[in-house]
């Protein structure tokens, strides 16, 4: 299935052949949106697999789940900003060791976490991602998770290799 999205090309000289990104989450500004949001009430709501990331993006979670996955989604240069307002909720956002992330939250009765591992800096151009909000007896989570990273069960069996081998 092909994306709905425009391929993440440079707009090339009269002529030339398409030049893609040097980094290729990366998209025109002109092609941001300034404001979208979602709202989940006793519900759950999921952004995920490729789409692009408005400047400005709104989460409401009531007694609901919201789930954003930046992993494969596309952004405009400098800045993008996540607001939310969890009363009772959740809020997973789940980001690549590729982008800044600036957290900043107010948990009442709740949490407002970033954890992850990242195994080098972001690139000097990598687009930065200000999350911010309240969490009110609710949970925001903000995970750096590496796409291409082994996981557990390959982990545990490169151990159980080495255990068996020595």
């Amino acid at each position: 299935m092909s994306s709905p999205y425009p391929p993440r090309y440079d707009s090339p000289a009269q002529g030339a052949a398409p030049v893609p990104f040097a980094n290729p989450m990366l998209v025109p500004s002109d092609m941001v949106p300034p404001i979208r949001g979602t709202t989940a009430f006793l519900s759950s709501q999921t952004r995920g697999g490729d789409w692009i990331l408005p400047r400005l993006f709104r989460a409401v979670a009531f007694w609901g789940s919201v789930d954003i996955d930046l992993t494969n989604a596309r952004l405009g240069p400098g800045v993008s900003r996540i607001e939310l307002m969890v009363i009772m909720g959740s809020v997973t956002i789940i980001v690549p060791p590729d982008m800044r992330v600036e957290c900043e939250g107010d948990p009442f009765l709740g949490s407002f976490d970033m954890h992850g591992e990242r195994n080098s800096a972001p690139p000097p151009d990598a687009p930065t991602i200000h999350v911010s909000g309240s969490a009110i007896m609710g949970s925001v989570e903000v995970r750096i998770v590496d796409p291409n990273a082994p996981s557990w069960i390959e982990k545990m069996r490169t151990r159980w290799a080495a255990v068996r081998g020595a």
